[in-house]
């Protein structure tokens, strides 16, 4: 709900998992949000002018570093700090990491003993569960847990998955519902779902991800808002130092790019500097520190908090949200380890302790339990859904009118004939992993919150020049129709 600090009024979020409101100026004062929507409409439309950087840095990372918006002028609040009514962010130090060696056994009883004690705490007064549960190691971990402090408790659980029916991650979640006694719902994934994402994506989210990341979660609209649904999209990062698929030791600082040329060359060179500067304010006070700590720093502040956390708050709308791992004492327990440490041995010892039957069951992922058992259904699939042949097969005529819209284009941000050109390349090659559908996926959205909220350009479009700087990549039939395009530009 959009309301207005008082002057001797703050704002505050915790350490690493929680949410994070929006906040602008306004008349004087600090007016604050949970809703990117409803932010931005309460801005003048003449004052809602959109962020090139934000765009940049959306394009190439997925998500948009540090505290921008799409909106030049609206910022999310970050995580260990404070807000106050004169627009002041006071941040908290950082959790301190240390390089203290364990053996996995020691780690994962007391990281299981400090998990036990969060999820008893923010458990004990639910009237109702629900439990996000895949058929990953990190909701497994959880599952087990809370089925062992059900009788505590006291509550209802049940388990809520997405997917297709033939995927390993809604099967094995059916198979630990059904094992510990557990309402199983499953939400089918298909075609229309990941379209009604995108739009949500663009609108409530602001379209600062792709819609594909909201997957089923418009299913808890079906909640109270007294239950509370209990995610463990932490457990990679925190528990096994894994962001991505990547070991924290492996992750290498990344330099920002202008993806695809799809960003106008005006604009390019100071957008990258300002995305250079969004990166490091993520290990802000830590400069001295080894790499992988500022790696994790950034995977923390950036991916987990504005993409992961992001997409998950849609829950919020309907129902309590708490993340797992998130606690300040499994995160500071866990950061006092060495990273060298923090990885799938952890977790071998974990799952053997709480549940047995947990270790021998298969990953999703690989297929194959760390008890070396393996998955004898063959027709089950790794991934549970089908969105890189969904968006250019059923999805393509809803897209392209979007990702080709003049009025896209007179924002200023796009480079026309880049764009043009790589929609021919996600087209014509193929795209196993779906990087290249989702940046379309990332522009359409753009031009849908362009529409919804009457979005203002960053500069003055220059089409004779985008077409002359293209000249030695086209022929003259490209010419004359990039020059037919830039005439209906001008002509406005």
């Amino acid at each position: 709900m959009l309301r207005r600090l008082g002057k001797d009024e703050s704002v505050a979020t915790s350490y690493l998992g929680c949410f994070c409101p929006y906040w602008t100026f306004a008349d004087d004062g600090v007016v604050i949000s949970d809703i990117a929507s409803e932010i931005i409409t309460s801005i003048p439309e003449q004052h809602r002018l959109i962020d090139p950087t934000a765009v940049l840095e959306l394009l190439y990372y997925n998500y948009v570093l540090g505290n921008r918006s799409m909106v030049q002028n609206v910022q999310r609040m970050p995580w260990r700090a404070k807000l106050t009514g004169d627009g002041s962010i006071i941040r908290l130090k950082q959790i301190p990491h240390g390089e203290r060696r364990v053996e996995p056994e020691e780690f994962a009883k007391k990281l299981r003993e400090l998990l036990e004690e969060e999820l008893w705490d923010v458990s004990r007064n639910a009237k109702r569960l629900w439990l996000l549960l895949s058929g990953g190691l990190d909701s497994r971990v959880v599952a087990g847990i809370l089925k062992q402090l059900e009788s505590s408790i006291g509550c209802s659980i049940a388990c809520v998955t997405w997917g297709q029916d033939s995927s390993r991650d809604v099967e094995y979640a059916r198979r630990i519902a059904l094992r510990y006694g557990w309402q199983f719902v499953h939400v089918p994934y298909d075609a229309d779902l990941l379209w009604r994402n995108i739009e949500r994506a663009a609108v409530w989210g602001g379209a600062e991800i792709a819609g594909i990341h909201l997957h089923g979660m418009d299913w808890f609209r079906n909640a109270s808002p007294e239950d509370l649904v209990i995610a463990a999209s932490f457990g990679d990062g925190i528990g096994r130092a894994e962001y991505n698929s990547q070991h924290l030791l492996r992750i290498r600082p990344s330099t920002p790019v202008n993806v695809y040329d799809l960003i106008h060359p005006s604009l390019v060179s100071e957008s990258i500097e300002k995305a250079r500067q969004d990166l490091k304010s993520a290990w802000e006070g830590e400069e001295a520190s080894p790499q992988w700590v500022k790696a994790e720093l950034d995977m923390q502040e950036n991916y987990m908090r504005r993409m992961i956390c992001h997409a998950m708050d849609y829950i919020r709308q309907f129902c309590r949200l708490h993340q797992a791992f998130t606690s300040e004492k499994v995160v500071s327990y866990v950061w006092s380890i060495s990273p060298d440490c923090r990885g799938d041995k952890t977790y071998d010892f974990l799952l053997k302790d709480i549940d047995p039957w947990l270790h021998s069951l298969p990953w999703a992922r690989t297929g194959v339990a760390f008890d070396g058992s393996t998955e004898s259904n063959s027709s089950l699939t790794k991934g549970y859904h089908r969105a890189g042949d969904w968006l250019r097969g059923e999805l393509r005529d809803k897209l392209e009118p979007l990702v080709f819209s003049d009025e896209l284009f007179r924002l200023g941000v796009f480079y026309a004939p880049a764009v043009h050109r790589f929609w021919k390349r996600w087209l014509s090659e193929p795209d196993p992993e779906n990087r290249r559908g989702e940046i379309i996926v990332k522009i359409a959205g753009i031009e849908l919150a362009r529409r919804a909220f009457h979005l203002q350009p960053c500069r003055q479009p220059t089409p004779w020049q985008d077409c002359l700087s293209y000249f030695p990549r086209l022929g003259g039939k490209g010419i004359r129709r990039l020059l037919g395009k830039s005439l209906r530009l001008s002509a406005g």
